[in-house]
């Protein structure tokens, strides 16, 4: 592969998944954002032998299990964000460098990033985050299903951070032919919280964006509450994620089948208040001339509470009608796919820069 090869690439690092975009958004990969510790054991025997699941980085004579194979396999395992923040800048660097190696092909590579991290991340991580990914950089990955090992050296030319949300709302401009800077407020709802951001003239206002531990990790924990007093079995709020996805209406609990559509419902409605509440009280500190455009719902939450806030959003005088609540076509991998937008127009930038 020559050694010219121009790569942009968009990162979401989000608190429960890592969402990755490139080649125009034609190639997206979502791993679950943790880092573990290897645990010796069987290799080999699983059917899925992808790296993108059994991805371990080696890097300072260490190993570290990555996504998916750290979730099911590591014993000491560390997610990277929680309340609306990274939790550690170096486990990011690791994960950000273990995602990469599921796009890069060979040596040589030169690369742009943009990434976004939660609202209530600092300044000064975000630079922080930003050194430890820029330059010359050696990858290291391995297969632990096959043992393979894939060695790479990559340039990389700028690595861009930002706010999370901000990646929809870039994404959400460029789908829709919006060549201008418009205020718009874009409410992210992910597993473990939800991030909201405010975009006034252009700006990024940090007193008016800000971030709530409500968000669908509330739900399926409040909902596992109410079904143990019930039931009086033990239930786990992961397990109630597939029933959230899937939109159903019962589970079954020790073989017997509940309805759990009313007790969803409710805490749908009061976890979607909570938000409004938080947006309204963001919004009151904008300039008297600010006018919000565009409200933008992203994350897996928006499918989740994207109709019940739609509603509120318009009774509350946020917007005109709930039709100008906009949800992008895949609000999980929105951000990523806005991120890579702006990492290829940074690129072009900087190719004219050097002609």
């Amino acid at each position: 592969m020559s050694k010219k090869t121009l790569r942009s690439v968009g990162i979401d690092l989000g608190t429960s998944t890592i969402k990755i975009s490139s080649n125009n958004g034609q190639s997206l990969v979502k791993i679950p954002s943790i880092i573990g510790d290897p645990n010796p054991g069987w290799t080999g025997m699983t059917l899925d032998k992808s790296l993108e699941n059994n991805l371990v980085l080696e890097q300072d004579g260490q190993a570290f299990f990555v996504g998916e194979l750290a979730r099911l396999q590591s014993e000491i395992k560390r997610t990277l964000a929680s309340e609306g923040k990274m939790k550690s800048i170096k486990d990011a660097v690791i994960a950000i460098k273990a995602a990469l190696s599921l796009f890069i092909k060979g040596d040589g590579e030169q690369i742009l990033i943009a990434t976004g991290v939660p609202v209530a991340t600092s300044q000064e991580e975000m630079s922080t985050l930003s050194k430890g990914l820029s330059e010359e950089m050696e990858i290291n990955v391995r297969n632990d299903a096959t043992g393979e090992s894939h060695n790479y050296n990559v340039n990389v030319q700028k690595c861009l951070v930002l706010p999370e949300p901000y990646g929809s709302y870039y994404q959400i401009l460029k789908s829709s032919g919006e060549s201008r800077a418009v205020d718009a407020i874009i409410v992210d709802i992910g597993h473990g919280s939800t991030d909201i951001l405010t975009v006034y003239q252009g700006r990024l206002m940090r007193t008016a964006s800000g971030s709530l531990e409500e968000a669908v990790d509330t739900l399926t924990t409040r909902m596992a509450r109410t079904l143990q007093d019930q039931t009086g079995k033990i239930i786990r709020p992961f397990d109630l994620m597939k029933t959230i996805e899937k939109n159903l209406k019962a589970v079954m609990v020790g073989g017997q089948q509940y309805d759990v559509s009313e007790v969803k419902e409710y805490y749908i409605q009061n976890i979607s208040e909570i938000i409004i509440d938080e947006t309204s009280r963001l919004l009151g500190t904008l300039p008297p001339d600010a006018w919000i455009e565009r409200v933008i719902l992203t994350g897996g939450g928006a499918y989740v509470f994207g109709d019940v806030l739609k509603e509120m959003m318009w009774k509350e005088n946020i917007v005109k009608s709930p039709e100008e609540v906009v949800v992008p076509d895949n609000p999980v991998m929105c951000n990523a796919q806005g991120f890579e937008l702006i990492a290829a127009s940074r690129m072009k930038a900087e190719k004219k820069k050097g002609k």
